[in-house]
């Protein structure tokens, strides 16, 4: 892989066959070329300086489609894929764990209950915020018994979504989709949004019932036509599993969301993109589809347990996440075989790839506030109220997962800068060596600290990289925290960015269909795979 081994950064790669100094994604994260110091570029969101599979597909008279390919290819960029689906960024619902009790409970006659079990009913709220159409939703959930066995217990759970005179039933552990109608101040159009939730516990003998309410989500694509028809096919965005949740979940069993649930939440995201692309092969034309399943990255950055260092370990802790990770690798292998399965092995090709690997990590570093304690960065309190680097700052660092780049303040080059080309080396020196001191238990946090001279050598060098870059040692991720201890323990568990020499670093590749001989190839880099999918194609990138 290349480095940064960040995700926006190597799909980049992936999709140019070139390093990041010579397309311009550097990062997650980092600040643009002369901006100002709390000024930044999403990865995510730029478009590659070079040529693309879908650019250079599109010249040729191909048509491509990106069903979630991270960096570049989504439809928000002046150049992306011809259709396709895009990462939904912020819910209209937030997520939340409900503990319903029976004595804040109304009843109902709505629905039958057997053996003289008092029907107890509850509202689901959903408030949509000021500006949406409309403002808030209401389902109503009711548990009853079920089971005319003679046994008084409450055992079922009812669910009437907002605007349906129709009820669902439903048993303990089981999920159920409410769906809205809905539009946002700052989304065109009314849009179907759903969240689903999850009956995490019924108490039978005493009517307590405990809810996961997922978040609200709606699927974001285009052209419209197609997100509409899409949409009406396989339903909305199911939405990603809840890290903060689990996180809570892996320190204390009685908080936040179990690891079934999160493992089933990554499960019903892999089914849905699976859908997403036998939908598109049947209505579709295209010569190149590009899809992405986040689910093994999500899971490894939530539930890398290995390490005895870790704030969660514990030989039963590390059993089930070891366990889930297996759960969520067949859940992966699953999808590669729906793919192969809409294919013609004798016309097409199937390529997977994966874009970095993970390590396990235990400690954070506040990377800005440890070099604030030396004197150079610079923090205040802004207009509301929240720390952040002063505008006057001599420098910043940009982190993303175990990586940052590192920004003087240069008076003449970046808007608004303050440090005088006489002092830069000073400075720079200065924070190299309080980066590079930084050791937790004897052990050093840094693996790497690199000057701008060095970034060539690593495929770096480009004009919006830092006048420093810092590659952590494996155990640590880096924080845009700007308060609280340098280094301190970390609830993320998985983390990558670190130098792609390590082993742990390293993706996979696997191709096969027409024209791919069998064979196996020990090592091949990053920037090979868009040139093998050009030549497929019948085009070059470098025309």
């Amino acid at each position: 892989m290349a480095d940064p081994t960040l995700t926006a950064v190597n799909h980049a790669v992936l999709a140019t066959g070139r390093m990041p100094g010579d397309m311009g994604v550097i990062s997650n994260s980092f600040r643009p070329r002369g901006g100002a110091v709390n000024e930044r570029a999403n990865g995510f969101g730029i478009v590659p300086e070079t040529p693309t599979l879908w650019s250079a597909g599109r010249a040729n008279g191909l048509c491509v489609g990106s069903l979630l390919w991270p960096a570049g290819a989504n439809g928000g960029l002046a150049d992306r894929a011809d259709f396709g689906l895009g990462w939904p960024m912020k819910p209209a619902a937030p997520a939340a764990v409900l503990e319903l009790d029976p004595e804040d409970a109304g009843t109902t006659g709505e629905l039958p209950s057997a053996d003289g079990v008092k029907p107890l009913a509850w509202t689901l709220h959903y408030d949509f915020g000021e500006g949406a159409e409309p403002e808030s939703a209401e389902a109503l959930v009711v548990l009853v018994d079920g089971n005319p066995d003679g046994k008084p217990r409450w055992d079922t759970v009812g669910v009437k979504a907002p605007g349906s005179d129709d009820w669902t039933l439903h048993g303990d552990r089981d999920w159920f989709s409410v769906a809205f109608d809905l539009r946002q101040a700052d989304v065109l159009g009314k849009n179907r949004w759903a969240s689903w939730a999850k009956i995490v516990h019924v108490d039978p003998l005493r009517g307590r019932l405990k809810l996961y309410r997922g978040a609200a989500w709606r699927t974001i694509a285009w052209p419209e036509t197609f997100e509409n028809e899409l949409t009406d096919a396989i339903g909305p965005w199911p939405g990603v599993p809840d890290d903060r949740r689990l996180a809570e979940w892996w320190l204390d069993a009685a908080a936040g969301v179990d690891l079934d649930v999160y493992i089933e939440q990554i499960e019903r995201l892999d089914r849905w993109i699976d859908a997403a692309a036998e939908w598109v092969v049947e209505h579709e034309e295209f010569d190149l589809l590009m899809t992405y399943h986040p689910g093994p990255d999500e899971y490894q950055h939530s539930s890398l347990i290995v390490d005895q260092l870790q704030w969660a370990w514990s030989p039963g802790r590390a059993l089930a996440a070891d366990e889930g990770l297996k759960r969520v690798g067949r859940s992966a292998d699953r999808s590669v075989a729906v793919l192969w399965s809409l294919l013609d092995p004798a016309r097409d090709v199937l390529v997977a790839v994966s874009d970095h690997g993970h390590l396990p990590i235990h400690d954070k570093l506040r990377i800005n506030v440890a070099l604030a304690e030396a004197g150079l960065v610079r923090l205040e309190e802004g207009p509301d109220g929240r720390t952040r680097v002063a505008p006057t700052s001599p420098m910043v660092a940009v982190s993303s997962g175990a990586f940052a780049h590192v920004y003087l303040n240069l008076a003449g080059r970046d808007k608004g800068g303050v440090v005088k080309r006489s002092e830069a080396g000073e400075l720079l020196a200065r924070a190299a060596k309080v980066l590079a001191d930084l050791m937790l238990d004897g052990r050093s946090v840094i693996e790497e600290v690199r000057g701008r001279e060095e970034l060539a050598e690593i495929g770096l060098d480009h004009p919006a990289s830092g006048d420093l870059v810092v590659i952590l040692a494996p155990g640590f991720a880096a924080s845009g925290g700007l308060s609280g201890d340098v280094l301190a323990p970390t609830r993320y568990y998985g983390q990558h960015g670190f130098l792609a020499s390590h082993d742990g670093m390293c993706g996979m590749l696997f191709a096969r269909g027409a024209g791919i001989k069998r064979g196996r190839v020990d090592e091949l880099h990053a920037t090979a795979v868009a040139p093998m999918v050009a030549q497929l194609l019948g085009f070059s990138l470098e025309e």
